[in-house]
C-alpha cells in the first residue's frame, strides 16, 4: 500500500513541476534576446506613462488613448499614477510630423458619461467616406473600486474644435474584461474580452492555467452576439482592408488567430498562426496588408512591471507579418527593446518610414525603419 501512495505522490509532484515548467516557459522564463532597433528611435513628447492604443488614419493622423489602470497594478503603482497626473485622456498625434508631438484632444462630456471615472483602453475609428465625419469607438473600464466594469464609448471627432464629443454608451452582460474593438459601422463593432474574471487574483490565475473562457463578440446596433469563443485571452483585433479578414491576437496561447468574416459578421476561423510571445495589439498597414504586432515576449517582468512603474522595466518587441491570400506566411521581429526606451509596448505601425510604438504605461515612441521589410 505504501508503494501505491509513494508512486501516485510521485506521478503528481511529476505533474505539478511539468505545469510549473509550462508556465515558467510560457511566461518568457527561458527567453534570449538581443537588444535591436530598426533605426534611430526617440520618445514622443507630451505623454510620458501610457499610450496602450492608437488608430491611425490614411492621412497619418493617428488618435492614442492614454491613462490605463489594469487589474494588475498594486496600491503603489496606483500611488504613482495619481502622484504623476495620470488619468484617461486622448490624444492626437501627426505621423507626418511626429517631432511637433501629441496633443491632447478635449473630452466634451455627456449625461451619460464623466471624464471622473474615464479609463480608455482599446480604441477604433469608423471613417464615414461620404461626409468625412470619424466616429471614435473607446473601450473605457470606469475607475471604480470593486469589480472591473467595462463598456464602450462612441464620440464623434470635431476637428475644428480638436475635441471628441461623447454621444453614446454601450454596455451590455457581454461585456466581460473588454481589452480591444474594432468599428464595422457608425453603430457596430467587434469587441474581445481578455478575461473571465473581473477581480484579482482570478484574472491572473486564469491567463497562467490557459482556462478557454474568453471570446470576440459582435454588436450590430440591435443585439450582441459571441462570433468565437474558447480563446485564452482574446486581446488585440483589427481588420483587412477590404474588410473580409479579421485577425484576433490571443495573448496567453501566443497566437494570432484569422478569420474569414462573413456578410453576417460572423467569423470562420481560417489559420492558427503561433509566435511564441505574449501579443497585444495589432495593426494593419494600409498599403500592403501585413500585420504589425505589439508584444510582451517575458510577461513576468511586465507582471513586475506593473507592481513598480517607477522603478521595472519589461521588455517590448514589435513583429512585423507578412499576409498573402488573407493567411499569414512570415514574420519579422522589427524591434527588440530591454524597457529602457520604452517598457511594455502595446500598439505598433509604420507609417511613411517611421514606427509607432505605444505602451501600457510607458512613454510612445517612433522609430525611422532603416532596415528591408517583409514584401
Amino acid at each position: 500500500m505504501g508503494a501505491i501512495v509513494k508512486a501516485v505522490a510521485a506521478v503528481l509532484l511529476a505533474i505539478c513541476v511539468r505545469r510549473v515548467l509550462r508556465i515558467y516557459n510560457i511566461c518568457g522564463g527561458f527567453a534570449n534576446y538581443h537588444q535591436h532597433h530598426p533605426g534611430p528611435c526617440k520618445q514622443v513628447e507630451g505623454i510620458q506613462l501610457g499610450s496602450e492604443d492608437f488608430h491611425t488614419l490614411s492621412d497619418g493622423q493617428t488618435f492614442i488613448s492614454s491613462g490605463l489602470r489594469y487589474m494588475a497594478m498594486t496600491p503603489q503603482t496606483r500611488e504613482y499614477l495619481s502622484q504623476n497626473g495620470v488619468r484617461g485622456r486622448m490624444y492626437l498625434l501627426d505621423l507626418r510630423d511626429p517631432s511637433a508631438g501629441v496633443r491632447e484632444l478635449e473630452i466634451i462630456t455627456s449625461g451619460l458619461f464623466s471624464t471622473y471615472t474615464f479609463v480608455p483602453h482599446g480604441i477604433s475609428v469608423w471613417e464615414d467616406e461620404v461626409t468625412g465625419r470619424h466616429v471614435l469607438f473607446v473601450v473605457n473600464h470606469r475607475y471604480q473600486e470593486g469589480p472591473i466594469d467595462s463598456r464602450v464609448e462612441k464620440f464623434i471627432y470635431d476637428a475644428d474644435r480638436q475635441a471628441l464629443v461623447h454621444v453614446a454608451t454601450f454596455s451590455d452582460p457581454s461585456m466581460m474584461v473588454v481589452n480591444d474593438i474594432l468599428a464595422t459601422g457608425e453603430n457596430s463593432f467587434y469587441f474581445t474580452n481578455c478575461n473571465y474574471f473581473r477581480t484579482m487574483p482570478w484574472a491572473v490565475l486564469e491567463l497562467l492555467l490557459e482556462l478557454r473562457l474568453t471570446n470576440v463578440v459582435h454588436y450590430d446596433g440591435h443585439s450582441y452576439t459571441v462570433v468565437d469563443g474558447g480563446l485564452t485571452s482574446a486581446n488585440g483585433v483589427a481588420m483587412s482592408s477590404d474588410h473580409k479578414t479579421v485577425y484576433v491576437a490571443d495573448m496567453a496561447a501566443r497566437e494570432i488567430l484569422v478569420y474569414r468574416r462573413n456578410s453576417n459578421n460572423t467569423l470562420a476561423r481560417t489559420q492558427v498562426y503561433p509566435i511564441y510571445t505574449w501579443p497585444d495589439n495589432i495593426h494593419v498597414d494600409q498599403t500592403t496588408g501585413n500585420l504589425y504586432v505589439a508584444c510582451s515576449p517575458m510577461v513576468y517582468m511586465f507582471f513586475r512591471h506593473m507592481e513598480d512603474l517607477g522603478s521595472q522595466k519589461s521588455p517590448s518587441q514589435v513583429l512585423h507579418l507578412e499576409v498573402k491570400n488573407g493567411a499569414i506566411t512570415s514574420s519579422q521581429e522589427l524591434m527588440y527593446d530591454h524597457g529602457k526606451l520604452v517598457s511594455a509596448s502595446s500598439s505598433a505601425v509604420i507609417f511613411e518610414g517611421t514606427l509607432l510604438i505605444g505602451s501600457v504605461c510607458d512613454h510612445l515612441v517612433t522609430c525611422q525603419v532603416d532596415i528591408p521589410l517583409l514584401p
